[in-house]
């Protein structure tokens, strides 16, 4: 399956998104699980720690490349080392510089020009052109 280089753009950013939404709720239900689990046991300083880790390992690390690699191939398009990796990037750094936004306050969320901006730079980082600058691959 072919695809027109405005289309790539716009699939890379609807992937991103639906990976942001996906990861996002992986990391709300991980710390409000966390909390609970704290709640539960407050004296014991490491009561949450595996759950956390847990929740950091999934929601930062594992799962975005994944979905991002996934959804761009089930859209049909190859060559997307920028995406998967400039993207997961960029999540790792937005997202966990922002974690206190979740890990403190019951049901708050990250910030939107956060959220928007992942968006927006996923849909740059899947244009044929500066993925193949940037992996400096030559076009099929």
């Amino acid at each position: 399956m072919t695809s027109s280089r405005a289309a790539r753009p716009l699939k890379g950013a609807a992937v991103t998104a639906f990976a942001i939404v996906f990861c996002h709720v992986i990391l709300s239900a991980g710390y409000a699980a966390a909390r609970a689990k704290k709640r539960a046991d407050p004296s014991n300083a490491w009561a949450d720690f595996d759950v956390r880790l847990a929740t950091f390992a999934l929601g930062l690390v594992i799962v975005m490349p994944l979905i991002l690699w996934i959804g761009m191939r089930i859209t049909g398009e190859k060559d997307n080392y920028a995406l998967v990796i400039g993207g997961s990037l960029a999540w790792l750094f937005g997202a966990g510089y922002n974690l206190s936004y979740i890990e403190y306050t019951p049901g708050e969320h990250l910030p939107m020009p956060l959220l928007v901006a992942l968006v927006a730079v996923g849909g740059l980082l899947s244009a044929g052109n500066v993925a193949h600058r940037l992996t400096g691959r030559a076009r099929s």
